[in-house]
């Protein structure tokens, strides 16, 4: 019981909740910021969307491979 318990533990938790913040991020503040006519706050947060759901895949990813062949 060492790290292996906290780290499969923690990533049950933080792949969703990265996924769900990006898409919320892409659908809801990509469009305000459109709206508002904020184009540089529209390409950190389009960057910011982006980078939280590539996060979670490799995360995903990277736990799917340990519990396979670790």
């Amino acid at each position: 019981m060492g790290m292996d318990v906290f780290f499969a533990s923690y990533l049950k938790y933080a792949i969703p909740l990265l996924l769900v913040s990006g898409l919320l991020i892409l659908a809801l503040d990509i469009k305000h910021f459109e709206l508002t006519k904020m184009i540089k706050e529209k390409k950190v947060s389009r960057f910011l969307g982006w980078l939280n759901i590539m996060i979670a895949c490799f995360l995903f990813v990277g736990s799917w491979i340990l519990k396979k062949w670790g």
